[in-house]
């Protein structure tokens, strides 16, 4: 067994330069605070870890570096490319290791996808949907900044942060189900699971529902490479923000709820 780190430490080292930090931490959901060290898996076999799981975590720095490490504008447009099924595992990947280190209760969902994470079954994948929204900078309301905060307004929050936790979705009169989702910077990735009886209806059925309340989110296919996105989905202060409620809410009216998922960063 050899230990592996929640985010991959290469793309850690890569957020940290694009941010110029010069300091490490990491928020644990779990223990409602911050760790000046990134939380490891230490059940992870070598050939697994040094195999397949490295090389889906060298897809994912590659990515990073081409396309995720940009801050997007509000309104642009963005052509997104892609590998489907390497992107896709390796989001499974982090959410089984952060499902784990903070007991989320996505975790048998996930479970249950492990041969495909590992590249053994494809088939297996199609269980689980995969969607991606792009967040822009927004000001933080001077209400949430307080009178102490002594700093000239307004100020932007920008989506600059690595985030990956499990959220409930929520549609009154419609009903709910938990996914998880991963943030890389402007990229706002969704993973919806589907119990193995589900067909391709109700996936299709939920996709609609959920790319419906979800602005400018869109469901990726396994037969496509590319796809255009438009940066005007959430806005990363109420991503930010609302996150620790682990909860998107919608309502039949306009007025709605919108709450992001964060596990740890």
């Amino acid at each position: 067994m050899t230990r592996e780190h929640l985010w991959p430490a290469s793309l850690h080292r890569r957020l940290a330069t694009a941010n110029s930090q010069t300091e490490n931490t990491f928020w644990l959901a779990r223990l409602k605070r911050a760790i000046p060290n990134e939380p490891q898996i230490r059940d992870v076999c070598a050939k697994c870890n040094n195999g397949v799981l490295s090389e889906l975590d060298e897809y994912i720095c590659g990515l990073f570096d081409s396309t995720l490490v940009r801050i997007r504008n509000r309104h642009e447009r963005v052509v997104f490319e892609y590998h489907y099924h390497p992107l896709k595992r390796w989001l499974l990947k982090l959410s089984f290791n952060s499902a784990r280190i903070h007991g989320a209760r996505d975790l048998f969902a996930i479970e249950a996808v492990l041969p495909y994470i590992l590249g053994k079954s494809d088939s297996l994948g199609r269980s689980v949907q995969l969607f991606v929204q792009l967040s822009y900078a927004e000001e933080i309301p001077e209400s949430d900044l307080g009178p102490a905060v002594a700093l000239e307004r307004p100020v932007v929050f920008e989506p600059t942060l690595n985030r990956a936790g499990h959220v409930v979705f929520r549609v009154h009169g419609t009903g709910e189900k938990v996914l998880r989702a991963i943030h890389l910077r402007s990229f706002t990735f969704y993973l919806a699971f589907f119990k193995p009886g589900e067909g391709r209806a109700a996936q299709m059925d939920f996709a609609n529902v959920f790319t419906r309340h979800m602005n400018e989110t869109v469901l990726l296919r396994p037969s496509q490479n590319r796809v255009e996105l438009l940066c005007n989905g959430m806005g990363a202060w109420t991503s930010f923000a609302g996150s620790q409620t682990n909860k998107l809410i919608f309502h039949d009216d306009p007025a709605r709820d919108v709450r992001q998922p964060f596990e740890g960063r």
